[in-house]
């Protein structure tokens, strides 16, 4: 993908064209505000149990412990059609792309296993749900994309497998534990990866404006794409930092205790102060690298490691440059720490 031209991501799920562009939108505001209040709801219904507990109110406290605890234990299952959900958010931030129809169809007949890796992870990662849609529906092989899709699974921190009702929605998204061994399985047994590698640490860089990728101390993805074979893609988001303002950054206090006990804690706000996301001021740009060369190593070395760490990075950077003029930003800058 050595060309900087862009494409408009198309709203295609039957039960939303029918819809007309403005009740989207309206409907995109509802959903996307729903999904960022959930992570100040979950804390929210702690810190209400222990209100109730503290005034008394011991039985509303345990039937709302009991109802928390019921939903952090629902087996999480796939539910292919809630992916296409996320396509309500295209025209709302006016998210495009660069990835062709032909590009997917190499990486197809190849037939090798892919780890896509993409940054920033944001304060909460809208963009999620914007790859979630974006590969049921374009990373599909064939004429018109008829072909079977490429979707695969997401890793994401562990923590966020046990709280309630958001736990739900990722498995409807097809997303697991980020442990080693699970990323491992699942990439063996056939399917591609998708990741955020930047983690917690690259919430904490996360401000409007801003570019920033934490890959330095990164080695397990490398690692794991030795040992599976898989090829590393490398992608980055233009916009991905402009949804929220937030409180903690960079070495703050809280930004490190939250790495140490592998959460997410900050306070962040959009729209009128609530978690109403920005709009980006220049939209939504997902570009894609280009697959890195692939190798199985059962038992990579340092030298391996270090080698295809170093292609990741200098191909992140790349991308980064070719597009960030048609993105609307010619003068931003990518700092990969």
């Amino acid at each position: 993908m050595n060309s900087a031209d862009l494409y408009p991501c198309e709203v295609e799920a039957s039960w939303l064209v029918p819809l007309g562009k403005q009740a989207r939108i309206r409907i995109a505001w509802i959903y996307v505000t729903l999904f960022c209040s959930l992570f100040y709801l979950i804390p929210g219904l702690g810190l209400g149990v222990v209100l109730l507990a503290l005034n008394g109110h011991l039985q509303a406290a345990g039937t709302l412990v009991v109802t928390l605890v019921g939903l952090s234990v629902i087996p999480m299952r796939e539910w292919p059609e809630a992916r296409r959900a996320g396509e309500l958010l295209y025209e709302l931030f006016d998210v495009r792309t660069n990835l062709k129809a032909s590009m997917v169809d190499e990486w197809h007949e190849e037939g090798d296993r892919y780890i896509l890796g993409m940054h920033p992870h944001g304060i909460i990662p809208l963009q999620t749900l914007l790859w979630c849609a974006f590969c049921h529906q374009y990373l599909r092989p064939g004429p018109n994309r008829s072909g079977p899709t490429m979707y695969g699974f997401g890793g994401m921190a562990t923590v966020l497998t046990r709280l309630p009702v958001l736990r739900t929605i990722l498995g409807w998204l097809s997303g697991r534990s980020a442990d080693y061994k699970t990323l491992k399985k699942g990439i063996l047994s056939g399917k591609n990866l998708y990741m955020l590698p930047g983690g917690l640490a690259e919430i904490f860089t996360a401000q409007p404006g801003h570019d920033v990728a934490v890959w330095r101390p990164r080695r397990g993805l490398c690692r794991l794409a030795l040992e599976t074979g898989a090829r590393l893609v490398p992608l980055y988001v233009f916009g991905g930092n402009d949804f929220f303002d937030q409180l903690a950054t960079s070495d703050s206090l809280i930004a490190r205790f939250s790495r140490k006990y592998k959460m997410s804690l900050t306070l962040y706000w959009g729209y009128l102060g609530l978690p109403i996301p920005y709009q980006p001021p220049n939209g939504v740009v997902i570009a894609f690298g280009n697959p890195l060369p692939s190798r199985r190593v059962d038992h990579p070395t340092p030298a391996d490691i270090d080698t295809l760490h170093a292609a990741y990075e200098a191909e992140l950077q790349r991308v980064f440059d070719l597009y960030k003029k048609p993105a609307g930003r010619p003068n931003a800058r990518l700092r990969v720490i």
